[in-house]
């Protein structure tokens, strides 16, 4: 390990204790401060020149993206700190030969991991009142310092508990019961918004510290001695495959156990998720997460049954239908989840054909909606109505409907595909895997190099964007599509962990139009309506990608998108850690204020709801969040939510003063209320 990283991570022990230290350079503040002023670099306008020009293909970006890197001497010998198989791709990647002759091999634990791993294990204590299964005491960090992914949550636990199995978990609850004190858990860490625990308080990690603290990411297989995690075949129920999953089981876990001929033997599948791969499904559940598709839901709307262990320390599990919808995306107010039985659908295939296309095509405006100059071009109108019929066919028809804009770009990111292809390999393939896990990585390194730094925010969006872009799998108009497992599509870009970036998210309700159909002008009005604002912005606050995913509605109590008949437009705009808070917070204002007055047919406001997990704006309609949430966006809801929560905690012996004390936090204390009348 190279002597700049080595002495980063010297600092990382007093950093996690809570004590005074440097941070380390992959865990900066959420939102840095305005860089000191100085001269640009023309090694950034150099590289995104070289970006630019014809014929750039992936490898050579990637390249082009190393041989800048390697001006900062500081990040010079960053393949150091990576696992063996990038190791191998860099070096072919920089010495311009094939990888194709690259052969697979496991991703070994970095030397960061380990030494991090050592640090952990001699500052671990074992708690002798609170014990596993096996009789050994559960392990804890005491003062360990807790940031989660997108590092806008911070704060410092007494105790933060690593529990292996169930029975760890009933005894660490029991306890805390004992002492009347509030327990948390956490698992990969990727909600934005102070959904964890706090200063002082006691949280569970659901997975190895040094697994959920490091960057570039530790791909851990599922822990055969860890009863948190792991797959369960339990039976087929009308035609679905009922299978039980440990909590802290991630998706690229449950992804390999599907396709595995040890496992599901690829007889069934997720028929939705997030592209990201490296979180847990009790986390996805927990903050009602969802994918893509008019014809899907959300993650909690697959789960048949959940176990948890309550307010009591004991272990209850919820399987009937009527509560469920509370049960299966419960904050963790109801206990720490520990197994989760999902319904599966019979393995399908996606036939995949994802484009570029024009931004004036891709989605078009709607009616009487302004585009930027720099987007405009010259179409017939002709054109313009065989766009929009292409567009509202891919919202209605295509089992998943996504697309992407990445900032400055002249074209969008189609991702739309059906899911009748005939049976195949696994796409994105191994060396894919690789190169994505790589190429997030080099995102994270660019934000190290001071003249990155200094690079006028449009610069980097350009160079991000310029490089993400041919990073993506892409076909032409006449080329065939590409067929593989469904959950392989739905993952279809990886390694999205080895770099933190800032999102908001909005659920907006797609209502009905004049003629009864769903009005497809609605996510128009929201897409350019981002866009717009983007352009407008000289500081260029958005600085990677605005994604917006066709969704149906709920079924889950207090899901986002609960209610929404004719389906949801989910949009989100993510940006790059480097953006000074100020920016970024106005930007998210002004576009949440902007999508919050997107209007119906009817001229009424649309019921739009934040993401759970997502950063939100400082207020909404004048209000704060929480208040909002609470007295407009989910008025209706709360009520139904907290009826089911109340029976679902007297079901465990549990009264609603007994839920707050042990599991409620202030955020959801403010908007829950009514769970504890």
């Amino acid at each position: 390990m190279h002597t700049q990283r080595r002495m980063l991570l010297k600092s990382l022990p007093a950093l996690l204790l809570g004590l005074s230290a440097l941070p380390p350079a992959w865990l900066t503040p959420a939102a840095v401060a305005d860089p000191p002023p100085a001269p640009r670099d023309d090694a950034v306008a150099h590289l995104l020149a070289a970006l630019r020009r014809p014929g750039v293909d992936r490898t050579t970006a990637d390249r082009l993206v190393l041989e800048f890197l390697k001006t900062d001497p500081a990040v010079r010998n960053l393949s150091e700190s990576l696992p063996r198989p990038v190791r191998d791709v860099i070096a072919a990647v920089e010495g311009a030969s094939s990888l194709t002759g690259i052969g697979e091999s496991p991703f070994e634990l970095s030397d960061e991991v380990a030494e991090l791993r050592a640090f952990i294990d001699a500052q671990a204590q074992e708690f002798p009142d609170i014990l596993e299964s096996t009789g050994r005491p559960v392990r804890y960090v005491p003062g360990y310092r807790f940031h989660n992914w997108g590092l806008t949550v911070d704060n410092v636990p007494e105790y933060t508990f690593v529990p292996t199995t169930k029975a760890g978990v009933c005894n660490i609850v029991a306890w805390a019961a004992r002492q009347r004190r509030a327990v948390r858990a956490a698992g990969y860490r990727h909600s934005w918004n102070d959904v964890f625990g706090a200063d002082g308080g006691v949280l569970i990690s659901m997975l190895q510290l040094e697994q959920v603290d490091n960057l570039p990411a530790d791909l851990a297989p599922v822990d055969r001695d860890n009863q948190l995690q792991g797959c369960t075949f339990v039976g087929i129920v009308d035609g679905k495959g009922l299978v039980r999953v440990g909590a802290a089981t991630t998706n690229q876990q449950f992804r390999d156990w599907m396709l595995s001929s040890t496992g599901g033997n690829r007889r069934w599948t997720l028929p939705l998720n997030v592209v990201l791969s490296e979180i847990t499904l009790g986390g996805s559940i927990s903050m009602i997460c969802h994918g893509a598709g008019l014809r899907n839901q959300t993650i909690s709307d697959l789960v048949a049954a959940v176990e948890f262990v309550n307010a009591r320390g004991e272990l209850q599990t919820v399987s009937d239908p009527e509560l469920i919808t509370a049960a299966a995306g419960a904050f963790g107010i109801l206990g720490i989840l520990t197994a989760i039985t999902f319904r599966l659908d019979p393995m399908t295939y996606a036939s995949m054909k994802p484009m570029m296309v024009p931004a004036l095509l891709a989605v078009p405006p709607a009616p009487g909606q302004q585009v930027p100059p720099e987007l405009a071009i010259s179409v017939t109108d002709a054109q313009r109505d065989a766009a929009w019929r292409e567009f509202t066919r891919r919202a209605e028809q295509d089992y998943y409907a996504e697309w992407f804009w990445f900032p400055y770009r002249p074209d969008v990111y189609v991702n739309t595909w059906s899911n009748d292809g005939p049976p195949a390999r696994s796409t994105p393939d191994y060396l894919d895997n690789v190169l994505h896990y790589l190429e997030e990585w080099l995102s994270t390194m660019l934000e190290q190099v001071p003249a990155w730094r200094a690079a006028p925010g449009r610069t980097q969006a350009e160079v991000l964007g310029a490089v993400t872009t041919v990073g993506l799998l892409h076909c032409g108009p006449d080329d065939p599509p590409v067929a593989t497992p469904l959950i392989d599509a739905i993952h279809f870009r990886r390694g999205v962990r080895n770099w933190r970036v800032l999102d908001m998210e909005v659920e907006i309700p797609i209502p009905a139009a004049v003629d009864g159909k769903p009005d497809w002008t609605v996510p128009a009005r929201a897409w350019w309506e981002a866009i717009n604002l983007v352009y407008s912005r000289p500081d260029a606050p958005m600085r990677v990608a605005l994604e917006m995913r066709v969704m149906g509605g709920s079924s889950v109590d207090m899901s986002p998108t609960y209610g929404n008949t004719f389906g949801t437009c989910s949009i989100e705009v993510l940006t790059s850690q480097l953006v000074p808070q100020s920016e970024w917070n106005s930007f998210i204002q002004q576009l949440y204020d902007r999508w919050a007055g997107i209007t119906g047919a009817d001229g009424a406001r649309l019921n739009v709801r934040p993401h759970w997990a997502k950063q939100w704006p400082r207020s909404i309609e004048g209000r704060r969040p929480a208040e909002y949430l609470r007295e407009v966006a989910y008025a209706e809801q709360i009520p139904r939510f907290a009826a089911h929560v109340r029976r679902i905690a007297a079901a465990g012996g549990v009264d609603p003063a007994q839920l707050r004390e042990r599991f409620a936090n202030p955020l959801f204390d403010e908007i829950l209320a009514a769970v504890y009348q």
